[in-house]
Order: C-alpha cells, then structure tokens, then sequence
C-alpha cells in the first residue's frame, strides 16, 4: 500500500507542477495537496482526507481522487473509497493505474454493497439516505454502500423525485435498480372537430396529436400551433397546470368553397365527410381542400367520389346512378345480386305492373334459361332444361317472402292462377337459376323463385283492382294497409279470378264410332280465390297466405269422359309463419321462425260405368315446422351462417273411390307421416375488395329414404372495375313425394313405387358481366347440369299398363350458353334482350367420358320439352310521363319434342317454334300529382300475332300435345285510396 501510495503522490506533485505557473488556485491546492500527504504519512488519516477534499474541491485532479479513495479506505469508510475509485476509473487512461484501481475496487468489495442505477430518463442525480448529505453522482451510477438498510432518493428537474428502499444489504450483494421518472406535466384535452393538428409553437420537435386528443406539456403559459385543411391556422394559448387536465374546444375559421351535386335521379341523399348535406341538386358551402361524398337513393347503387374544393372555383359533381338490384332468395339474406353466388334475375314492380302479368308463368316467360307450359290442369315452369312432363314444377322452389309454397304431395309450385289470383301485391320476383338445395333443401333443384310482397305504406291506404284477360278471366282484389309509424305496419289482400276457359279439338280422341267426338266444349274454365297479408313489428312478423283453385279439365286426362263438366280439380294451400329475426349485435343475428302448413287435393275424374264411373281422389295433408338461424360476423370480412330445421309431416293421408269401389284408402292411421330433419352451415370470405369466397353445405335426413348431403362452392371477382365474374358449382336433390311413392288406385291407373330414392343434380356455372356504363350492361353465361336417378314414370296409365315411378339408371346432361344485354330501369323507361342455347341429352352411362364427350345413349331419342334455342327482347318507355307509358315485350322459342323419348315408343315429334308479343299500354289518371284517389288503368294485347301452338303433355294424356292460349285482351284498372 506505502509503495503505491507513495507513486500516487509523486503522480499528483509531478500534475500540479504545470498549473502552478498559472493559477493561485493551483498554489493552494497544491498546498493542500503536500499537507494532506505528510498527514496521510504520520497516519493522520482524517486531517489527510480532509485536506486532500479541500484540493480537490479547488482544482479537480484525477490523482487526487485517487488519494482519496486511498484514504478512505484507509478510515474503513469503504463506500466512500470505492465511489472514489469508480469515479477515478472512469476518466483513467494509463494501464498500470487502471490494474492498481480494479485491484483496489476487488478488495473493497467484500466490505460492502453495490447498487447499479440507471433512470429513464438519465442524468437524475443521486442520493443515499438524505439530499443534505450531497448528491452521490449521476444517473447511470454504480454506487457502493455499507452493508445494512438503504435508501435512494433519485431526482432529475421537471420530473417527480423518486424514493426507494432498497431493505438489507449484505457485503458483497451487487443490486441493480432501473428507475423510471414520471415527468412533471399537465395534460390539455383538445376536443372539437377530427381533422385539426396541434402541437406546441415554441417546440418545433414536439410531438402533435390529432384532435380530438391529449397533449402533455410543462407547467406554465403555453402556446399551441392550430392547423386543418381548408381552414386558417391559428395560435392558441392555454395555461398549463402541473398534474392537472385542462379541457379546451379551439376553433378555427374555414376557408370555404363550393359544391354543386346533380345527380339523373333526383331526390338522392348526399354525405359529404359522414354528414348529410341535403337531396340532389344541391350546392352546399364546404371547407377548401379534399372531401369524400357519398351519394345514396333507395334502389341505387351507393357512389363515392373524393373531390377538391378550391376557392377560386365552383366544383360541380355530376352522378349518373345505377340501379342496385339486391336478392335475398340466394343465402336467405339481403345481398346484391352482382355478389350472389348464383344466376340471378330480379323483376322489379315498375316491369310487372307495366306489363300487367297475370300470373307468375307469364311474368317469367322470356327470363334467361326460362320457360313455362299449360297442360289445361296446371301450369308449370321449366329452368335450363332441368324439368320433366308431369312433374308439375316440382322441381321449382317457389317461396312467397321466404315461405315455402310447394306442397308435400307432389311437391308441385304453383305458378298460375293455381298460385295466386292476382299479382298485386308484389313488389319484386327473385329468380335464380341453378340448384338451391344448400339453403332451402328439396324443391329447389333447379332453381328458385321468391316471390317478395309489398310492405305496408308508410300512410293508410286501401287499393281496388279489376281487370281482365287470357281466356275470358275476370279478376278482383282489395287491399288495405296500416302503417306502425317507423317500426312496421299490416297489410292484407284479398282477390278472386274466374276463367271461363276456351274450347278444344283434340283429334287424338275420336273413336272410330265418332261416340267421342274430340270436342270439348265450355269445360275449361276455373276459379281462384287469394288471401295473404303480414304483420310486422320491429324485428318480429308473422304472415298468412291462403289460396283455393279449382280447374275443370278439358283434356280428357286419366282416361276420363272427355267433355264431361265433372272432370276437375281443385287444390287448397294454407300457411301461417311467425318470424323473429332480432339483431344482437353488429356481428350476432339470428333468424327463428315457426310455419304451420295445410294442402288440400280434391280431384274429380269421370269415367264410363263399365270403367267404375266417377272417381274421386283426395289428399289430406298438414304440416309443421322450426328454423333457427344464426348469422355470425366475426370480423368484417367474414361471415358465417348456422342454422337447422325440422318438420313434421303428421298428415299424409290419400284416398281414391269410384263408383264400384275403394281403390285407395290411406287415410287415419293407414296414412304415410314422416319427419324431417337438416343441419346447413354456409361461409361468405372476403379477402379483398375484388373478390368474395362462398361455400355452404347441407345435410337433409329424411324418414322416408334417408339422407342427402349437399354442398354449393362459389368464387365472385371483379377483375377490373366494371367487370364481374362468377365461378360456381353445386349439388342438389329432390325427395320422392308421397305421391311417387304411395299412390296407388288399386293399379287401374297407377301403382305404388316405395323404393324411390331421391334424384340428384351437378350444376357448374360461369357467368360474366360487364358493365358498358351505369345503366347498361352486357352479360355472358356458360353452364352444364348432371342428373342421376332421376324420377320417372313408366307404363301407359291403363290398367294393363298401370302407371308407377323408378329412379333412371339413364343420366340426363344438359348445358348451354346465355347471352344479356340490358338497360336498367330509368325515368319509367327500360330495354332487355337475352339469347339462350339449351341442349339437352341422355348419357350412354354414367362415366366420365359419356358425360365429357356428351354421348348420346342410344335407346333414346331427344329430352322431351325442351326448347333449344330462347329470345326475348322486351322493354317499356314513357310517352307522356306517368300519363302513358307502352311496354313491349317479344319471345321466341324452338320447338319442343314430345314426351316419346324412348327408341322403343311410337316416333317423336317436335312441335313448331313459336313467336309472341305482347303489348301493353299503361296509364295514372290524377286530380293532382301525389294526390289520392289516383286510378291506375292498363290496356293490352297478349300473343298480339295470335299465334296458334301446342306444346307437349306427360303421358296422362292421351294426345301428345296440348294447345297454348291464343290472342287475348287485357283490360285492368286499380284505384288508391
């Protein structure tokens, strides 16, 4: 220790030598310096110290720290040394000194504790016990304390000190302490407007925020620097207190220009920035500089455009919109019909109450892929070939605002005066193509058509309506409606039809002793009676629909008496849901309802004595049914439907009597109930803003055959920004009905067939449109169907040769290609064409070459009834305003073979194509504008050219074919109250 002691005072004599020369500081302290040294020799260790402290303080010298240190230790007072030390080390350069301290520090070591302290933020100043004993240097700092309790006080300007007990120390614990320093601040809570930056005038570098938001600055009077684009920046003073909030609202003066909105339907709503600035034309005062405007009207599309508004110039915004058709028919929820995953076509009310369509039938003749024929006992509709005789539109769905309609005999749809007495009350038909299965289960095979009611208005108001048309039909309705205020309201219709009919010639039937004379006279008429309406309040409804249709049958079918008055059918059809489709929460909706349902048959058919005379066949059947329904959106792009059902068909009962006996009697508990049960889940993704992901599944159990799984894929993508393209596939099935399955008259007619298994359809489909500008479009479709097992019937419907139903080994392929161009409906006015190619054909077998190649099985000829070849072209224009407007519509089909398909059946024929044209002129006659009563009147011609066709029939029948409607009047004319 002497020997380094006595290199550390030569040190330190030899670094004062220099400064002696030039300062009498460096005089007294090199003084001090030699008296402390002398004492430090005598052993005088605190007369040293205090001397060697007195140098230091008078002249700082790193030698003499060293001297300290020494001293210290010295005096046992190691904490001090080794805080000495460490200061020495850190100014150090030499080697050999640098060895001499590390030795030094090592020794100490033992003696004493370390804390290692570092603050966020640094150079707080450090104390140990109390600040009256002097700051222990600055953050970061190892610092060396005796063994026992601690405390540190750490202190910075403008940031709240900091005391820590750091409890017992022991000799040689090393502790490190990481100090965070709150600072010493007020907040200022700037609130107003979003858009306006602030941040404080004399600090540049500071941080701004965003109004509105919080900013932390120092004690004291403050200023803020105020900006916003298309406003005048601004100075703002605020006082600032410490630990305190201060709530300001600043303001500034916007710059202003002007905007001029027109849009080519007047009366849309205009958002400019999220707030509603008033309905089109409208110029409105806004800030300068770039804004968003959002522009809407119900049944339009949603535009945006960002403009600039300048000062010195007046922007003006010039918006043609484009109609926004929406589908709920597709997922059971409201969605665009560009986004749905299907074919899609939408008839708005404009066009059925332009064309004053009587029936559903005519309403969808000429819709891509659609056509429609009228056996004289029912009219049916066909979808993309998918369809056979005698089926009567089972394989149609057809929904009334998402009620099922078919019935649970032959699953028939109705789409005649058999459906509804009058179209009044609807405010748009949905028709989509391809199989639906995934969300509606059997029925829906080849496509479905929802029928969407009018709500009620939003005044009270009662409607009257009377017309006629086709073959001498009259008709009447009444309506009533009664609004809720803005939660809901009620509406119901009622309206009656009667046909009498025309007359039929039907060669086939003269026998050879002219005893049938193949004239049917005054036996074609009918009579149809509607009742429906709904209630809704909120998110809860309920809805009625009834409808009664009995139809004298002119056609001989069955081999009844042909001309006889008693031949008739007549079919009753009931149903009452109650819904709740509440919304939990932006991302949780649920759908429940309850539906019970009646269908009644009543089918009269006369025959000879000696065949049993009059028969009388009866069906009786009712069922019930729950839904529950979740529909989950999880994030924004992603939503997901869940849902499941049940029915119970509790009445299935059939009889069929004639004169001589019972043929037929399961009813009571010979009957044939059954259940069904289904579970679906469907998944709509959206990865990006061009592109939308479907696909859903569905799983059907069925107690009378079993189960069917069916799932639906599908990919919507907007390759540019008027282009849309749909990429879908899916599977669905239809159940045998209890008709195919139990009927049986004793097999004078028909027999029983219980081992039916259900049919099942392949669909692909692509579908393109392109959009020429915001009302004109064109659109281009390739699709293909597969069909296995399909249901047939076989014999001749004699007793020899009883009518019964198979499931075909024989697929049916059909594919074709459909061409669009429409302009949507504008100021009253509307133009649509559409071009179909349909082939339809019987594999050779179910391989995949058969079905790739389409070959042709050669035990049969041509599918029966359908067209290959569809057109239409149709469309409507004011001629005076509202006071008359013309609407046109033309179609044109090939012609249809016949139902002998079969090489071993008698030869097939085609019927010839057919053109028909309709013209209809229309008409509001008001006291003023907007005023009521208002009375709506229409004056038309249906098959204006007359022209004569027959299209083919099932082999109930016993011609092949069976003569459509010719030219008729329509008159109609409805009055508003």
């Amino acid at each position: 220790m002497r020997q380094r002691l006595t290199l550390t005072l030569f040190w330190a004599f030899v670094s004062f030598a220099p400064a002696s020369f030039a300062d009498n500081l460096a005089d007294e302290a090199e003084l001090l310096f030699r008296r402390g040294a002398q004492a430090y020799q005598r052993g005088e260790y605190e007369a040293a110290l205090e001397r060697f402290l007195a140098s230091n303080r008078l002249v700082p010298n790193q030698n003499v720290v060293f001297n300290i240190a020494y001293t210290y230790e010295k005096l046992g007072r190691y904490a001090e040394a080794y805080r000495y030390f460490v200061d020495a080390r850190e100014t150090e350069r030499d080697p050999a000194q640098l060895r001499l301290i590390d030795s030094a520090l090592s020794a100490i070591r033992t003696h004493i504790a370390v804390i290692r302290v570092e603050s966020d933020p640094p150079n707080a100043s450090l104390y140990l016990e109390r600040k009256d004993l002097g700051s222990r240097g600055t953050t970061p700092r190892a610092l060396g304390v005796s063994p026992g309790p601690a405390t540190l006080l750490v202190e910075r300007r403008g940031y709240h000190p900091q005391r820590l007990e750091l409890g017992l120390l022991a000799p040689g614990d090393e502790r490190e302490v990481r100090v965070t320093l709150r600072p010493i601040v007020g907040r200022v809570r700037l609130e107003g407007e979003a858009g306006m930056l602030a941040k404080p005038t004399l600090d540049p570098d500071a941080p701004g925020c965003a109004v509105p938001c919080t900013l932390e600055l120092m004690p004291g009077e403050r200023r803020l620097w105020l900006t916003r684009p298309g406003y005048r920046s601004a100075e703002f003073p605020v006082t600032v207190e410490a630990d305190q909030t201060v709530s300001v609202r600043p303001r500034l003066e916007p710059v202003q220009g002007s905007l001029v909105v027109i849009t080519d339907e007047p009366a849309a709503q205009v958002e400019v920035d999220g707030h509603t600035i008033g309905f089109t034309p409208t110029v409105a005062p806004l800030a300068l500089g770039e804004h968003r405007v959002k522009i809407t009207h119900a049944g339009y599309r949603p535009v945006e455009h960002t403009v600039v508004v300048r000062s010195d110039a007046e922007q003006t915004l010039n918006v043609v919109l484009a109609q926004d058709e929406q589908v709920t028919a597709v997922s059971r929820a409201r969605e665009r019909v560009a986004e749905a995953p299907s074919s899609v076509s939408v008839l708005s009310r404009e066009e059925i109450h332009a064309f004053r369509y009587p029936t559903l039938a005519e309403a969808l003749r000429g819709l891509p892929g659609l056509y429609v024929w009228d056996d004289r006992s029912y009219t049916a509709v066909g979808i993309r070939g998918v369809s056979r005789l005698g089926s009567y539109g089972n394989r149609v769905l057809v929904l009334s605002d998402g009620l099922p309609l078919n019935d649970n005999w032959l699953g028939s749809s109705y789409v005649g005066y058999d459906g509804r007495a009058d179209l009044g009350d609807i405010e748009r038909l949905e028709v989509v193509r391809g199989p639906g299965s995934v969300v509606y289960g059997t029925s829906a095979f080849s496509g479905v058509i929802n029928i969407q009611n009018r709500p009620a208005a939003a005044t009270p108001r009662v409607e009257l309506g009377l017309g006629s048309e086709g073959d001498s039909v009259g008709h009447v309705r009444v309506r009533a409606e009664a609004p809720f205020g803005s939660h809901g309201g009620l509406w119901a219709s009622a309206a009656g039809a009667r046909g009498s009919g025309r007359d039929f010639y039907f060669p086939e039937l003269v026998d050879a002793t002219h005893a049938v004379s193949g004239y049917a006279r005054g036996v074609d008429g009918f009579e149809a009676a509607t009742l429906e309406g709904k209630v809704s309040y909120r998110s809860f409804s309920a809805q009625w629909y009834w409808n009664s249709h009995e139809k004298k049958l002119p056609t001989g079918v069955y081999q009844t008496l042909l001309g006889d008055v008693r031949a008739r059918q007549r079919d009753t059809r009931a149903a009452l849901e109650l819904r709740a489709e509440p919304r939990i929460s932006s991302k949780l909706s649920w759908l429940s309802r309850a539906h019970a349902n009646v269908y009644r048959f009543e089918g009269a058919y006369p025959r000879a004595a000696d065949d049993g005379g009059l028969e009388l066949d009866t069906f009786r059947g009712a069922w019930v049914g729950l839904e529950q329904r979740l529909e989950l959106q999880p994030i924004s792009k992603l939503r997901l439907f869940l849902g499941g059902e049940i029915q119970s068909h509790f009445q299935v009962e059939q009889q069929a009597i004639n004169e001589t006996s019972v043929m037929l009697d399961e009813t009571g508990s010979r009957g044939h109930p059954f259940w069904v049960g289904a579970a679906y889940a469907t998944v709509d993704a959206r990865p990006s803003s061009r592109l939308a992901l479907h696909a859903g599944a569905r799983l059907d159990a069925y107690s009378t055959f079993g189960s069917a799984l069916n799932p639906r894929l599908g990919a919507v993508f907007r390759p540019y920004a008027h282009g849309n393209l749909k990429v879908l596939a899916g599977k669905a099935f239809r159940a045998p009905s209890v008709y195919e399955l139990y009927y049986n008259d004793g097999g004078f007619t028909q027999s029983a067939s219980p081992e039916l298994g259900p049919e099942h359809i392949y669909s692909g489909e692509i579908e393109f449109t392109h959009e020429l500008d915001p009302l004109l479009s064109c659109s281009a479709t390739l699709f293909a169907n597969y069909l296995t097992d399909l249901v047939v019937s076989r014999g001749d419907g004699i007793e020899s040769d009883p009518l019964h139903y198979v499931n075909s080994n024989v697929p049916l392929a059909t594919a074709g290609a459909e061409l669009g161009f429409r302009r949507d409906l504008r100021h009253g006015a509307l133009f649509a064409a559409s071009y179909g190619l349909l082939a339809a054909r019987y594999l050779a077998d179910r391989s995949a070459g058969a079905l790739f190649e389409f070959r042709q099985n050669p035990d049969f000829r041509r599918v029966a009834n359908v067209p290959t070849h569809l057109f239409s072209l149709k469309g409507m224009v004011p001629v005076i305003g509202p006071a008359l407007r013309v609407a046109s519509r033309l179609t044109l089909e090939s012609g249809r073979f016949d139902r002998f398909e079969r090489v071993t059946e008698p030869r097939q024929s085609a019927t010839p194509a057919v053109a028909l044209w309709d013209v209809v002129l229309t008409g509001v006659a008001l006291p003023m504008r907007g005023a009521r009563p208002s009375v709506d009147w229409a004056l038309g011609l249906y098959n204006a050219f007359d022209y004569r066709y027959s299209l083919p029939v099932s082999a109930e029948f016993v011609q092949t074919t069976v003569a459509q409607s010719g030219r008729s009047l329509l008159l109609s004319a409805e009055l508003a109250l």
